[in-house]
């Protein structure tokens, strides 16, 4: 695994650094081609601003035209090596030495057009009329081309446009002070492009280990998680969405940890559950065996309602089973819950009447619903065996049922004693029971109203628990009248 983390932070590293480089490459060389193209622009438009005495007087030349250089050439050669200024008189730009010649600065100057023929002004100077089309100078055009405008009296204010002279960067190579001016600028960009990938390099590791940190952090809670350590948290510093994955796997190690421990507490209960009706049955079959009790029919009532305890209790843990992995198989059919809840009361009021309590019924006429019939009714049967179980007689058990737009509420209240405040939350939980009055004393396993819950809830249903307006306990069931 480190080898791995090492290789990950080599990725990332390598991938921000390298775009780094790239982009400073890229914009390193679109400056220098700008710089260096922009120098010459600049070189040649301060060079062509000298050029007024020869503007002016093909201001003067100018006959509706200038076809006179059109129809011949050479006069136009004639014409700027006349007016156009020498070099060491103010030129811009100084002349080059030609092959063989003096270095620039020394001796004497050559004259017009000596230095080959990048230097021929008439070979770089260009005559344009008004549309810019050419009239004379040479047909081809360098990369870096500027041009003024041609005026009567100079003054282009008052709109007198007659045509442009243009001119052609020199083709030869800059002279020294060009050269010397653009390495340094060369010079300059080089060093600001070390600096920039120097400093994308130093933030790519910083970035590679921001990242990396609590990565390794979320490695080493998976491995605490994979051995069955579910107590273990990850230190959680960020916001990003980093931090929102630690603080789900956060939310993970704790949500198993209650699942672990209510795993054990599961195991646990239930085999307590299971040993009391065994243990019962394997008393009464050993003193069957010594001959010390008969087989007479107060034996086998004791036998048979342990073994009856032990039943219900399977039952319900195949009920609670088959709920938790969503296998709770229900057969839907178009039923009355009315209908059910009579039929239940019928079948417990007689248990009732003889501990002291009177069932009363407050039903609606009909209401139909989509529900399982036979699980629906062995929810109000617990219900009613729950409320029978936890009821001191005198007392009374209610069950009323109302009808809403897209709801039935069937509501279980019962007389004292209630349930302390605080166990009213934990009621639906496996195997809890209520200390005091509501205890196993009253011989219940703790899972009846764990099943209830389970059978509504595969309803698409809701089960709540409260304090009764009775005195006692009030349980609330709210079905959909129409199933998904």
């Amino acid at each position: 695994m480190k080898n791995i983390r090492r290789s990950l932070f080599a990725k990332i590293f390598t991938a921000i650094a390298a775009t780094a480089v790239v982009v400073v490459m890229v914009m390193a060389v679109m400056v220098a081609a700008w710089m260096r193209d922009g120098f010459s622009q600049y070189l040649l438009r301060g060079e062509l601003a000298r050029f007024d005495e020869v503007a002016s007087n093909l201001a003067d030349a100018y006959q509706g035209g200038w076809t006179q250089f059109a129809d011949r050439p050479e006069q136009w050669s004639d014409f700027v090596r006349k007016h156009a200024p020498q070099p060491g008189m103010g030129h811009s730009r100084p002349p080059r030495p030609g092959p063989g010649g003096p270095p620039p600065g020394t001796g004497t100057p050559p004259p017009f057009g000596a230095g080959g023929e990048d230097l021929r002004l008439d070979q770089r100077l260009v005559l344009l009329d008004r549309d810019g089309i050419q009239i004379a100078g040479n047909l081809h055009r360098t990369n870096v081309f500027e041009r003024r405008p041609i005026c009567t009296r100079n003054d282009c204010a008052e709109g007198d446009l007659l045509g442009y002279l243009g001119m052609n960067a020199p083709v030869a190579a800059e002279n020294a002070s060009d050269a010397f001016f653009l390495r340094g600028q060369y010079k300059s960009l080089l060093l600001a492009a070390l600096i920039a990938i120097s400093v994308s390099a130093v933030a790519a590791y910083i970035i590679a280990r921001q990242l990396l940190g609590p990565i390794r952090r979320l490695e080493a809670g998976a491995k605490t998680m994979a051995l069955g350590n579910y107590a273990a948290r990850i230190r959680q510093d960020r916001t990003d969405e980093l931090g929102q994955l630690i603080g789900h796997y956060n939310t993970l190690a704790a949500t198993l940890e209650k699942t672990a421990k209510a795993e054990r507490e599961w195991i646990s209960n239930t085999s307590h559950e299971l040993q009391t009706p065994l243990a019962v049955l394997r008393a009464q079959i050993e003193a069957l065996q010594d001959g010390i009790r008969q087989p007479d029919p107060k034996t086998l009532t004791e036998m048979h309602a342990a073994l009856m305890r032990l039943s219900r209790l399977v039952q319900d843990l195949k009920t609670l089973s088959y709920a938790r992995e969503a296998e709770l198989s229900a057969s839907f059919a178009r039923e009355d819950l009315s209908v059910i809840a009579r039929l239940s009361a019928q079948t417990a009021r007689s248990r009732l009447a003889t501990q002291g309590i009177d069932l009363e019924l407050d039903l609606a006429a009909r209401i139909l619903i989509d529900c399982d019939g036979g699980q629906i009714g062995q929810v109000i049967d617990n219900l009613l065996e729950n409320a029978g179980r936890y009821t001191d007689g005198p007392g009374k058990v209610r069950i009323r049922l109302r009808d809403t737009e897209d709801f039935a509420i069937l509501t279980v209240d019962d007389t004292p004693p209630a349930p302390p405040d605080a166990d009213i939350g934990r009621l639906f939980d496996r195997f809890f029971r209520v200390e005091g009055s509501r205890s196993r004393a009253s011989g219940g396993s703790g899972l009846g109203l764990s099943v209830c819950k389970a059978i509504v809830e595969a309803h698409r249903g809701k089960i709540t628990a409260g304090h009764s307006e009775l005195g006692g306990l009030q349980i609330t069931l709210r079905l959909p009248k129409d199933t998904p």
